[in-house]
């Protein structure tokens, strides 16, 4: 029985949104012996508009690559709906997913691990567009030369095998093998998380070139908050598959409302040391203003790590809220900005 697709995926909708994702949950299935299902993902709206780069920010466990792969029709959705150029992709068949694959691509943390190392580069970039599009082996060549050359690689790479190159080098691989397709949305998922940090700057630089360049859009996955200010418009801070904070980027990153937020800020390392020496400080007031406590949080999920947490963080789930343009869960966001003391701190300022 041959499969039906829905023409209307290859079909751009100008007038709206490129992705909106709206109530979304996923499950992950788990035998009793291990602790019965691990919800991943819990809610989860966001919106993204053509050229823009939402990113998606949070420590491993946070849901940020499940929703990028949720997007990619890579997991099953248990709840809520993923809409693609006013399309609901949602529960897409297998047929429409392949079509889809011209619009929507995705780079990986390991680019190593997806090559085939018996395969030469050009074979690699090349098996996606005569899978997918049929093109003739002229167009196929002039289109794998070109992308090579978007991502500052020369046209004899084409010739060569992955282990002849070096880590940033089989990244800009990659960040090809998506280009040939020529998409206009891609997932970079913890896209240079493993590299040093010089290549990890050239690499960006090289994605922000190439948003401009080609008109893409990024969905950004990272759990460097630092790294997700430098590419993104739109910032999404995930909690334990929850958003606790989303807004422009500028204002989540360089004055985060959540408590969680700013632990993260405070983890990154910056080179100003006296900015480094604020940040030590304020991990450590955080580290002993938190009770060592083996309670289990029916409300907010970060209160048993929140030095801010009173009872009602403990007992009531917070609502994202927004307020001047940033929507963030927190009970005490207010009082927090307003300058709340740590426990047994006192507030800045204070006598």
């Amino acid at each position: 029985m041959t499969e039906q697709t829905d023409n209307n995926v290859l079909s751009p909708d100008t007038d709206g949104p490129l992705l909106q994702v709206h109530g979304l949950d996923v499950t992950y299935g788990r035998s009793r012996m291990r602790g019965g299902d691990v919800k991943a993902v819990r809610g989860v709206d966001l919106t993204m508009g053509r050229g823009e780069t939402v990113g998606l920010v949070g420590e491993s466990g946070s849901g940020k690559s499940t929703i990028g792969s949720a997007v990619l029709g890579l997991v099953p959705t248990t709840g809520g709906t993923i809409t693609f150029d006013g399309v609901d992709i949602t529960h897409s068949t297998r047929a429409d997913r392949r079509l889809l694959a011209r619009r929507m691509q995705v780079v990986f943390q390991d680019p190593y691990g997806s090559m085939n190392p018996a395969h030469t580069i050009g074979d690699t970039l090349a098996e996606a567009l005569r899978y997918n599009l049929g093109l003739s082996g002229d167009e196929i060549r002039e289109r794998v030369l070109r992308a090579l050359d978007d991502v500052g690689l020369p046209p004899g790479a084409a010739r060569r095998y992955p282990a002849a190159f070096s880590g940033g080098q089989r990244q800009r691989i990659a960040i090809a093998r998506a280009l040939v397709m020529e998409p206009e949305f891609v997932v970079c998922d913890e896209a240079v998380s493993a590299l040093d940090l010089s290549v990890q700057a050239q690499v960006l630089n090289l994605l922000a070139r190439l948003k401009q360049t080609r008109g893409l859009s990024y969905l950004f996955i990272s759990h460097d908050l630092s790294v997700v200010r430098y590419l993104s418009n739109t910032i999404v801070v995930l909690y334990a598959g929850r958003v606790v904070e989303r807004g422009p980027a500028a204002l989540v990153a360089d004055s985060p409302a959540h408590p969680y937020t700013r632990a993260l800020l405070a983890s990154a390392p910056v080179p100003d040391p006296v900015a480094q020496r604020l940040r030590q400080a304020e991990r450590r007031l955080a580290a002993a203003a938190t009770p060592a406590t083996g309670r289990v949080s029916e409300g907010c999920a970060f209160a048993p790590r929140c030095p801010f947490a009173q009872e009602t963080c403990w007992s009531t789930q917070p609502e994202l809220v927004e307020h001047d343009g940033v929507a963030v869960a927190c009970h005490r966001r207010d009082e927090i900005a307003a300058g709340a003391a740590l426990p047994g701190h006192a507030t800045a300022g204070a006598a």
